[in-house]
């Protein structure tokens, strides 16, 4: 948690500080749980979809299996950018605003807040394709009606992204509103594909016909291997069976029948 701090956090050793005796103790408990309920999302998730699947018909879980996924895909997207590119630039600005007028000495607390709030808003931000494809999906927002709003997202981006980083400077905005823009991007294709236009009906046969090859592809070695372990083991179980004829047959010849027939 303290590498996109990269040790400036105090100078004791660049480790943060604590300033209370249980702050120390509470900071770990409230990173415990965050974990846990992180770790423990998926099998929740699961669970529930595992409960409510003989409710849905084929093609609703057939979503339900694409989609679901998807979500900790992109909040795990956001996540990483955000320790990864978004934290390291962040940080570096603030804890180096102030060289040779003051010495950061930041809290446990303060850089924990900081850190967790920073990973959880972009994880929801990186979800925006998503949800308009939902949206998109269940006619609640059609694709023109996204883009009606196309012109003040850009705006609106380095809005979001100034309420979200922790400085106002433009690089680190800028590095929040981008990804924003390309989202939207994304998230405005694919609530054009939802739509009825023939266009679009070959778009997705394609699109269906190009998984089914790569899902082909991906799973060959896994179809090979499954056919030379079911091979193998119809090979072994002959061999067994003809040993035990065999043996059987050399055990009767070299003890005679046993039912009081002449030697």
């Amino acid at each position: 948690m303290f590498a996109p701090a990269r040790e400036v956090l105090s100078p004791y050793g660049g480790l943060p500080i604590f300033t209370g005796p249980t702050e120390m103790f509470g900071a770990t408990i409230n990173l415990a749980m965050m974990g846990g309920v992180i770790a423990a999302s998926p099998v929740l998730t699961f669970s529930g979809y595992q409960l409510l699947s003989p409710l849905l018909n084929r093609r609703q879980r057939r979503f339900a299996v694409i989609f679901l996924p998807a979500i900790f895909v992109c909040f795990l997207g956001g996540g990483a950018f955000a320790y990864f590119v978004m934290l390291p630039t962040g940080l570096k600005f603030l804890l180096h605003f102030g060289d040779g007028i003051a010495v950061p000495v930041i809290r446990i607390t303060e850089y924990m807040s900081l850190v967790t709030a920073m990973v959880f808003w972009l994880g929801v931000i990186f979800e925006l394709p998503l949800i308009m494809f939902l949206l998109a999906k269940l006619r609640i927002v059609s694709h023109r009606g996204f883009r009606k709003f196309h012109r003040y997202v850009p705006a609106a981006a380095f809005v979001l992204s100034a309420i979200i980083t922790p400085t106002f400077d433009v690089v680190n905005q800028t590095l929040v509103a981008v990804p924003i823009i390309v989202l939207f991007e994304v998230g405005l294709f694919l609530s054009w594909l939802t739509g009825g236009h023939p266009k679009m009906a070959r778009i997705r046969a394609a699109t269906c016909r190009l998984l089914r090859r790569a899902r082909r592809i991906i799973t060959a070695p896994v179809r090979l291997a499954r056919r030379g372990w079911t091979w193998f083991t119809g090979r072994c179980l002959r061999l067994w069976r003809c040993l035990e004829r065999c043996g059987g047959s050399y055990h009767y010849r070299k003890q005679g029948p046993t039912n009081g027939g002449n030697p």
